[in-house]
């Protein structure tokens, strides 16, 4: 008797076998494959900067980038303006730290220690789009010890070579109505100064940052003068390279003053002519030397 008339030949039979196995299966691909989750979107826009009072200076910045956390897990590192997506959602605290580049150089990126993060509290709700503008201030902690604005008179004097810094106001001033200039000539072919004060060093972990507003035609220094045990040494570990425009730059002393200990050091500023200029002009503004209290 033929119970399955329609199966004709072995290879009939053996899809049908192919076929039960794949179904049996088939319900399993949701668990290997789960559906992704839609995220939210947070933009976060260019950043302000206040001061607090005019103890703290100048309130130009350079924040270059945003270090974002969601409920102080690290989300990411990203160059501001940026949308980036969230897959948190609900009620979610936001902080967002400011970012700068360290001495200048473009692939050394930190979270600027002496900034105050800020922070928002957004209830996220997937494909929508939060935007964020931060805003960010000194800490209440940061101790000041040197704040030139060249606005009532010049910190430096010569320490060598033909000139030195000087006070200007004419139209290359960065703002307010005076910076310092060193300006090198055929006849002036080398500056060297160094800050009027001394600053003790506190060998306790704090870091410490020079915060520099600049142009310049050439290359020019910045050192400290480390005095120990009665004897001065100079270091000058910080290049700054040209800038057609005024620019701002963020420069770690920690690293050399922690290998150094002084008893205290000053600020040292120092220009070699580059023959390639026919007058080689160093524009400087709102130099601050800063740490923690």
């Amino acid at each position: 008797m033929q119970l399955i008339p329609h199966l004709k030949t072995p290879f009939t039979l053996l899809l049908i076998i192919i076929y039960s196995c794949v179904s049996m299966f088939l319900p399993s691909c949701n668990i290997i494959n789960p559906s992704e989750k839609i995220p939210a979107y947070i933009q976060i826009d260019s950043p302000a900067f206040q001061i607090k009072n005019s103890t703290q200076g100048t309130s130009s910045q350079k924040i270059t980038d945003s270090w974002v956390y969601v409920n102080y897990n690290l989300q990411g590192v990203y160059e501001m303006p940026k949308k980036f997506p969230v897959l948190e959602t609900g009620t979610q605290e936001i902080i967002v730290a400011a970012g700068v580049i360290q001495n200048g150089v473009a692939g050394t990126r930190i979270a600027y220690p002496f900034f105050n993060p800020d922070t928002f509290v957004v209830n996220l709700q997937s494909k929508e789009t939060y935007h964020f503008k931060p805003t960010f201030t000194y800490k209440d902690s940061v101790d000041f010890l040197l704040n030139e604005d060249f606005e009532s008179g010049n910190k430096f004097v010569k320490l060598g070579g033909d000139t030195t810094l000087i006070r200007l106001n004419d139209f290359n001033v960065f703002e307010g109505t005076w910076c310092g200039l060193i300006k090198l000539d055929s006849v002036s072919v080398g500056a060297e100064c160094n800050s009027t004060d001394t600053y003790p060093f506190n060998n306790n972990g704090s870091q410490v940052y020079i915060e520099l507003n600049y142009k310049c035609n050439q290359k020019f220094e910045i050192g400290v003068l480390a005095n120990t045990n009665g004897s001065s040494i100079k270091f000058y570990n910080w290049n700054i390279t040209p800038k057609d425009n005024w620019s701002k730059i963020y420069l770690n002393l920690t690293e050399v003053l922690q290998s150094i200990i002084p008893d205290n050091y000053g600020v040292l500023i120092r220009v070699e002519k580059d023959s390639s200029v026919t007058t080689s002009n160093v524009y400087i503004d709102n130099l601050k030397l800063i740490t923690f209290l």
